[in-house]
């Protein structure tokens, strides 16, 4: 090997430890940037026996990215339903809470069972009045409650809408500027970390599927398959409020269509708009039916078609308006003296034209009898049709109260697994600095090994000069 050769062997060592040492430094400075994959330089051995770089890897362990991905729509999902129901769970309280529609029950029925054994006294007259009123302006409260959740979820929804719709033009961005790197070059690899941290967003609101091509750039579908981002186009995703549907390039992706996907905040939330809170409204417009309808039935002073205690604005029920009851439920203004009624007809009824004997409780006791009696509710509420009003009521709270716990639940639950699996995704492309320093060791040694060799090649042409 002649002393050229030589030279020529130990300067591509040296910049290769250059290059190296470049990138291990830059592992380290990024150790702790989001989305950041580790680098690698890859090396080959050339003919004449020296070292030459021939690009850049970026580790990413694509199995581990997925079931991240998944988990963290999972969770996502999860999230969304619980914190879309904090409010009217809050508002809804529990069975013994003194607010709660079971407790308001409770309360008439105790009033009605103080009236039945002093009919003619006006205070607890007045009571049983206050009660029906309490419970009445409780289910309004509720029904206005669930109402706020459902635009409160339509305003989030459209919000991340916006959101996803900047991510997939993003992408679409990326993918233009990626096509123009060099594949193994670092502008790819920085690239790269940005399509995986956009990537990572994205799945946050829906779960996806991707796409990554020879050039680098990488196309997103729908878990459904629905196309999002293709090459350098984006797919807008768009709302229709008054239906509460997705779709994208035509496409319906409404959660959980065959084309759409199931998981991510925007499923939770369209799993809130189109099922629980339909679900949750429809059952306390199944009370609210229940109430007026009991008392209608009991009421033996009412001629058909009057309304009884509890009233639809002022009407008795009816069926073809069962939508939305709970929030126009009202006590009958034949009982309330500020609007012209009279306190005694809670005791001889509410289609009663004079007052009744004092000591007579035969009607009061006929509407504790309607409040004791099963009766069939709808099964499309979810919940048994066979029920006393207050074991209705006990039925749909632990119902509605569950769907958020659950939810709770199980979004801690995904949390953990979630951070395992992202725990191992940095293992696997994350940076560990004690590595990187190892290298940078290795890298000393190397680069003090080839300035050596290039010390004594200078020694040794300099002794040769001198024997001329």
């Amino acid at each position: 090997m002649s002393i050229s050769n030589a030279f020529g062997i130990s300067r591509s060592g040296l910049v290769a430890n250059s290059q190296w040492a470049e990138t291990v430094s830059g592992n380290i400075a990024n150790a702790d940037r989001r989305g950041y994959g580790r680098r690698t330089v890859d090396f080959t051995a050339t003919m004449g026996g020296g070292v030459i770089t021939t690009g850049m890897s970026r580790e990413a362990d694509q199995s581990l990215v997925r079931m991240y991905r998944t988990e963290l729509g999972r969770l996502s999902r999860q999230d969304a339903i619980a914190a879309g129901l904090t409010t009217y769970a809050a508002a809804l309280g529990e069975p013994g809470d003194t607010t709660s529609p079971a407790q308001r029950l409770a309360e008439l029925q105790t009033s009605l069972d103080l009236l039945f054994n002093a009919p003619s006294d006006v205070s607890a007259q007045r009571g049983a009045v206050q009660s029906a009123q309490s419970l009445a302006r409780g289910l309004n409260q509720l029904s206005a409650t669930l109402e706020a959740t459902a635009r409160e979820t339509r305003t989030a929804v459209a919000g991340d809408l916006a959101n996803v719709n900047t991510m997939l033009s993003d992408l679409a961005d990326l993918n233009r500027r990626i096509e123009l790197t060099e594949p193994g070059s670092l502008p790819r690899a920085v690239l790269e970390d940005e399509i995986a941290a956009a990537l990572d967003d994205l799945s946050e609101h829906m779960d996806i599927r991707t796409d990554t091509r020879n050039s680098g750039r990488v196309d997103v579908y729908t878990s459904g398959g629905a196309r999002l981002v293709e090459g350098q186009t984006a797919f807008v995703v768009e709302f229709d409020a008054a239906t509460s549907r997705l779709s994208a390039n035509g496409i319906e992706i409404t959660p959980p269509s065959d084309r759409g996907f199931s998981e991510g905040t925007l499923s939770g939330q369209f799993e809130l708009l189109n099922r629980i809170l339909p679900q949750m409204r429809g059952q306390l417009d199944e009370y609210a039916r229940a109430l007026m309808e009991t008392f209608e039935a009991a009421d033996a002073s009412l001629a058909p078609g009057e309304a009884g205690l509890f009233t639809d604005e002022g009407a008795a029920f009816d069926p073809t308006r069962l939508t939305g009851l709970a929030g126009r439920i009202a006590v009958n203004d034949a009982v309330l003296p500020e609007a012209g009624g009279a306190l005694w007809r809670m005791r001889d009824g509410i289609g009663a034209l004079t007052e009744g004997a004092p000591g007579v409780s035969d009607q009061v006791g006929a509407f504790i009898d309607g409040l004791d009696a099963r009766q069939s509710f709808d099964s499309a509420t979810g919940l048994p049709s066979d029920l006393t009003l207050g074991e209705f009521a006990a039925s749909f709270m632990a119902f509605q109260k569950t769907v958020r716990a659950q939810a709770q639940e199980q979004g801690e639950a995904l949390t953990a697994s979630a951070a395992a699996i992202e725990e191992a995704k940095l293992g696997a492309q994350g940076v560990n600095v004690d590595d990187e320093l190892q290298q940078l060791l290795m890298i000393e040694k190397s680069y003090a090994a080839n300035s050596q060799v290039v010390s004594t090649l200078s020694d040794m042409l300099d002794a040769l000069l001198n024997a001329v």
